[in-house]
Formats: structure tokens, sequence, C-alpha cells
């Protein structure tokens, strides 16, 4: 299971601004562009909640046969901050959708906790964050249906999209949130990375989503996750320590037994927690679009 890379130039965390430099550079593969989503068919609900922000790069060649391959990135407004023109012409076949939110920074923190974390039961209200008992919790089941349904449909109606080749990718929360579709939904997506995915955020519903997997043994969810190896959270106060989180290992651990996950693990040397975000793209982008 276990995949080690080598050193490599992780971009820099450019602080709580996006500066989406990709939007005004000249890429010779794609065009890329943004647009804000209607609230009314594409939610969210919470009128003082930030709209749906996408951030799209589109192939300048012709389709292929099946139609264009599509990688999904969440947090988009951070995710297209780290995407440079290089990357993009490395994969000139490729549809890249970020699915953000309608603000200058690189983070909507209230709202993709939100988003992002999954309920405690299926059904279930939303609660007060545990860590943050300020923002609300549990609206993954919400987004999700928000992104499969009315996103994903805007996103692609001008686009000729094989249906077969759609990732999903997320970073920290998003990585919360693209394991909890890879469990829940196995088919919403052909292939899934979560990227430092907050398994510390609640560790006992991670477990409980394992328990509860919908996987089909005879239709395989390929599940990449990537991990620092000198990650730590945003305000310890512990003594810095080598090696990915412990407690995401041990959930990996469990999942490399189960029947119908194909699991592929990234450990990104002296990559703290942001840094993750960065180097996980050109691997992710190169997968989405084999």
């Amino acid at each position: 299971m276990d995949k080690t890379v080598r050193q490599r130039d992780l971009p820099p965390h450019r602080g709580r601004e996006a500066r989406l430099e990709i939007l005004g550079a000249p890429v010779s593969t794609h065009r890329v562009e943004t647009y804000v989503l209607p609230r009314d068919t594409c939610g969210p609900d919470d009128a003082t909640a930030p709209a749906t922000r996408v951030f799209l790069a589109l192939p300048k060649a012709a389709p292929l046969r099946r139609g264009f391959p599509v990688l999904y990135l969440l947090d988009g407004n951070a995710a297209f901050d780290h995407l440079t023109p290089a990357l993009l012409e490395a994969v000139p076949d490729l549809v890249v959708a970020g699915i953000g939110y309608d603000t200058d920074q690189q983070f909507a923190r209230a709202q993709r906790t939100f988003d992002y974390s999954p309920p405690v039961a299926p059904g279930a209200a939303p609660r007060p964050d545990p860590h943050h008992p300020d923002r609300r919790a549990g609206g993954a089941e919400q987004f999700l249906a928000r992104l499969t349904g009315p996103i994903r449909a805007e996103v692609e109606s001008r686009l000729r999209i094989d249906p077969a080749r759609r990732m999903l990718w997320g970073h920290s929360f998003g990585g919360l949130f693209t394991f909890y579709t890879a469990m829940t939904r196995p088919d919403a997506f052909s292939r899934y990375a979560a990227i430092s995915p907050s398994i510390w955020w609640d560790e006992d519903l991670a477990a409980g989503l394992v328990r509860a997997r919908r996987l089909q043994p005879r239709q395989r969810t390929r599940l990449c996750v990537g991990l620092g190896d000198s990650e730590q959270r945003t305000g310890s106060s512990a003594p810095a320590r080598k090696g990915p989180p412990p407690q995401t290992m041990a959930l990996l651990n469990t999942l490399c037994s189960l029947d119908g996950l194909e699991m592929q693990l990234t450990i990104y040397p002296e990559a703290v927690h942001i840094a993750t975000l960065g180097a996980s793209l050109p691997e992710t982008l190169r997968m989405a679009a084999a």
C-alpha cells in the first residue's frame, strides 16, 4: 500500500487571500475561467452563506471520442491558486473544475466546515462543530446531493464529459468529504483523492463510515490518500512530530483489508499540512487524465 515519493518543491501557502494568477496566465492547452452558479438552483439554502463559484480549465482540443475526463477539486479557490500553466499543459485533454465559494479568500472557513463535514447519521440534523461551537457542521449529505446534482449539471452543461472518468479531490476537510463520499456513494465518481483528510475532527464518526460503507466488491472503488510526514494541527503546542498522522494511518490500515476498495497511499516528505494541497496536484492530475 505504501508509496513514498521523493522530496519535491512544495508550493508555499500564500495566506488567506487567493491570488488566482492562473486566471490571467497564458496556457497553451486550456482556457481558464470562473463564474458564480445560480443560487436558486445550486444553493446553498442559507441566504447568508457564500454562493458556489466554479473555476474551470477547459481543453482547447476537441473532446475525446467518449468525452473529456474531468477532475473536480474541492476548495476551488485554494486549489486553483496552486495550479500553474505547466501543470495544465501536462494534461491537455483533462477538464479541471474547481468547486469553490464566492469569496476573495482561499477558504470560506465556516461554510466549508458545514459543507464538508459528515452528519452523525444519514439524515441527521446539523450540529455545532465540536471544535468550533460557533460554526455549524454536518452538511456533507446536502452538499453531496448538490455537487452530484445541480452543480455537476451546470458545470458539464456545455461539455462532453465521459461519465466513467470523473474524479473527486479534496484536501483537509475536503479530504474528509472525499472519504465520506467514497464510503457512502462510491459510484458518484470513478476515483477519489483524499489529501490529508481531517480524520481527527471526529475519529469515531470516520470509523463509523467504514463500518457502514457501501462498497461493492464487484465494482472496486479507487481511493488515493496523500499525507505529509510533518503534519501538525494548526495551533497545536505539542512538539513537532515526524511521520504521517497516526489516527489517519490507523484508519488506513483498516481500509486495506476491505473488499471492493483499491487503496493507494502517498507520503510527501517534510510536508506540513497545508503543503500537501499543492504537492498532491501533479499526481492527481495525471491520475485523472490517465
